[in-house]
């Protein structure tokens, strides 16, 4: 009965040294692990769940494992654990397995998104007498290293996954191989653009100008009929002494009217390349009217002597205009001098409260008021003076000229107002 009784007390204490020691084993797991990260201890960490390495089914093996190592390494108190739930929902709006297949890519994906600095992962591998062995790793998010490993192993003492799984054939089993993680793949930086020279810079103008250009102003009939006569009611509204009755005319010209007005207001973008070509794009506003004066004129070619103007208002053209210089310059540390060409378009409207014609009722009738297209041309000649980093003082001289087109409503008509001459300008550069 003795020899019965010790029996009896030896296989109890095997069985409970056997529990003791699979429990301990979870417990070597944590610790090892934790051991291992110690340059991430006080931070978050997630635990994923484990994978067989031959690929089968893992989903309740991996989860129970990992379910207990994260119980223990919560009672450690050395690292913030993700939750479960938190990270299944993540792994699957990430479309991460999860069966725990953790590449190095989803690492850095979970460790984004969860703001975790290392993960716990592993495999499995199923042992004879319902043991498995679990490698565990854990692996740092940011550089998908892994900077920590651990090897135990457990007995299955639950049902599922592997009581189910198809026996292994009987031949000689493969030494197990470790999966290998692979730093993240690092896409080569875009090609940098070329350095620019020392001269080299975009430019953004903000100006105004001050000048007082002359106009020509023509009116050209095909059927040779611009009456005029001793009264200010006939077609032009001018009053010539020397007719007392009605003289029919096809062209009637004034040449450099004096004018007065405002601008003008404008603002460019352009640039230079290292060297000494660049250019620019310009949007600009002016408004030039006839001054009281007495002037020469010309009738169908010939002098017809002088004509006075008593007011200011005679002819007043307002002018949008869109054009474009090509630059050459000089470059240097502080100044640019520069000369170039230009070329745009205008957009005008003319306004003649005296004259009449058809363009505001179907009678012939004062005042006149059309909108007329131009061609520009000017040549500026000016300098840029460096007054800070991104900022220039700009001034310019430049001759200009507008030759506008438009008519008074009348069939056969051709007029033009041409202005032309020297204007100073001067504004803020800021460059780029």
């Amino acid at each position: 009965m003795k020899n019965i009784a010790k029996t009896l007390a030896a296989v109890l204490l095997l069985a409970c040294a056997a529990g003791a020691y699979a429990e301990d084993n979870y417990s070597l797991l944590a610790r090892e692990i934790t051991e291992a990260g110690v340059s991430v201890q006080g931070k978050k960490i997630a635990i994923i769940p484990f994978s067989y390495a031959d690929g089968r089914a893992a989903a309740k093996d991996g989860s129970v494992i990992s379910e207990r190592l994260t119980i223990k390494m919560i009672n450690m108190h050395k690292f913030e654990i993700i939750e479960r739930s938190v990270l299944d929902k993540v792994m699957a709006e990430l479309k991460l397995q999860a069966s725990g297949t953790i590449d190095a890519s989803s690492a850095q994906q979970l460790g984004k998104v969860l703001g975790v600095e290392a993960i716990v992962t592993g495999t499995l591998v199923e042992m004879q007498a319902g043991q498995i062995e679990v490698n565990a790793r854990l692996i740092k998010t940011e550089t998908a290293q892994a900077i920590g490993a651990s090897q135990v192993t457990l007995k299955k003492d639950w049902i599922g996954d592997a009581a189910t799984a198809p026996a292994p054939a009987p031949v000689q089993p493969q030494a197990y191989q470790q999966p290998s993680y692979q730093q993240p793949y690092q896409a080569p930086a875009p090609a940098q653009r070329a350095p620019r020279g020392e001269f080299a810079y975009g430019f953004f103008d903000i100006f105004m100008g001050f000048g007082s250009p002359n106009m020509a102003l023509e009116f050209y009939n095909s059927n040779a009929n611009i009456t005029l006569n001793n009264t200010y009611t006939n077609d032009l509204g001018i009053k010539v002494d020397s007719f007392v009755t009605n003289r029919d005319f096809r062209t009637v010209r004034f040449d450099k009217l004096l004018t007065e007005g405002a601008g003008p207001i404008a603002f460019r973008v352009g640039g230079f390349g290292n060297g000494p070509v660049g250019g620019d794009l310009e949007l600009s506003y002016e408004k030039r009217n006839i001054k009281a004066q007495t002037a020469a004129w010309a009738l169908n070619g010939l002098s017809g002597g002088n004509v006075t103007f008593s007011s200011n208002d005679y002819a007043t053209v307002k002018t949008f205009g869109i054009s474009g210089d090509l630059l050459l310059r000089i470059p240097t540390p502080k100044v640019d001098p520069y000369f170039g060409l230009g070329l745009g378009l205008s957009l005008n409207t003319i306004t003649l409260p005296y004259a009449k014609g058809f363009t505001n009722s179907s009678i012939f009738s004062r005042p006149v008021e059309d909108m007329g297209v131009g061609f520009m041309f000017r040549v500026p000649i000016g300098a840029r003076f460096k007054a800070g980093k991104n900022f220039q003082i700009v001034t310019e001289l430049r001759y200009e000229l507008n030759h506008i087109m438009f008519d008074r409503g009348i069939s056969g008509e051709e007029d033009t107002i041409t202005l032309s001459g020297a204007k100073f300008i001067v504004g803020m550069g800021f460059t780029f």
